[in-house]
């Protein structure tokens, strides 16, 4: 399907009315926000791989030595004798995350939940180099199958499967030592088989969300989605449409509303929603469609801010 999906409130944007699964390909946007959003989400890659390097009083930052049932965190060695101290690292942790979502919203979800970093700041921006921008991608959808289109999805998932590998690597990394793993990679599997096992299994469970399930985990399975009606209230931070400037909507100049139902906001979404239908469960507040339709206001003469 080569047409842009029009959102409704009454089914998942996902699922098309035969019950098929629509494929979304969001559309690229340039912003503060963007910028900010993928500059963060680069650090938090970049501390991802680089903590198993650094080292602290001679152990990595971060490792969790489960084999010895020793755990060095920034220079600081738990044995289980410490439990009580992670328990309650563990449960601050939580309650801090349940206390900035009651302020700012689903911060967490669109700038540093570790799956919408890796989508949007790695698995797309690939996705773009080689098969193009959302257009182009949803006529490949579209498309019969020939060599040129077989030669694309053949590389795209061959790049996808590399760095699904890289990462779970790096994940491994955590829990054995640099040294180790890569003594463990030069001896081949055979000789490491329950590492090796991990990760395949990890390879396989990224490549298969990142390169296929996508969205739908944000959607239907992730728990923290289903938690934030609760958790938010009227002075909660969202990302939302200004109805009273922007209704009624229509084409520039034959309607008084500033939105010219342009349906930019719909096209940069990642999770194929309408932000103009109000705050939704769909919504990971990643304030794609604030940067896409404040160009568009610039464009046609109109201030900043109907989506906020």
């Amino acid at each position: 399907m080569s047409v842009l999906k029009k959102p409704n409130l009454d089914s998942v944007t996902t699922i098309n009315a035969d019950g098929s699964r629509y494929f979304l390909h969001p559309a690229d946007v340039k912003g503060r926000w963007n910028l900010a959003r993928r500059l963060v989400g680069l650090l938090l890659i970049a501390v991802y791989v680089l903590l198993p390097w650094i080292p602290i009083n001679g152990n990595p930052a971060v490792f969790l030595d489960v084999e010895n049932r020793m755990f060095h965190l920034f220079g600081l060695t738990l044995v289980p004798q410490d439990l009580w101290v992670m328990f309650f690292a563990i449960s601050g942790l939580g309650f801090a995350l349940f206390f900035i979502t009651s302020l700012l919203g689903r911060i967490w979800c669109g700038w540093a939940c570790p799956y919408t970093v890796f989508l949007d700041h790695v698995y797309r921006r690939v996705e773009r180099w080689i098969e193009g921008d959302a257009t182009k991608r949803r006529a490949l959808d579209a498309a019969p199958w020939t060599a040129g289109k077989i030669a694309k999805r053949l590389a795209k998932h061959i790049a996808f499967a590399v760095i699904a590998a890289l990462i779970a690597h790096v994940f491994l990394s955590y829990f054995v030592s640099l040294s180790r793993l890569y003594g463990f990679m030069q001896e081949g599997p055979l000789q490491h088989a329950t590492a090796f096992g991990i990760v395949l299994f990890l390879t396989l469970v990224l490549w298969f969300c990142f390169g296929y399930f996508r969205e739908q985990f944000c959607i239907i399975m992730c728990p923290y989605g289903r938690l934030q009606s609760a958790l938010t209230d009227d002075d909660t931070i969202n990302v939302g449409y200004d109805v009273k400037r922007g209704e009624p909507r229509g084409t520039l100049g034959k309607v008084t509303g500033d939105c010219i139902d342009c349906r930019r906001c719909v096209q940069v979404c990642p999770t194929g929603i309408d932000i103009r239908n109000g705050l939704q469960l769909e919504c990971i507040g990643c304030t794609a469609c604030i940067d896409a339709c404040d160009d568009i206001m610039t464009k046609v003469g109109r201030p900043k801010g109907l989506i906020r």
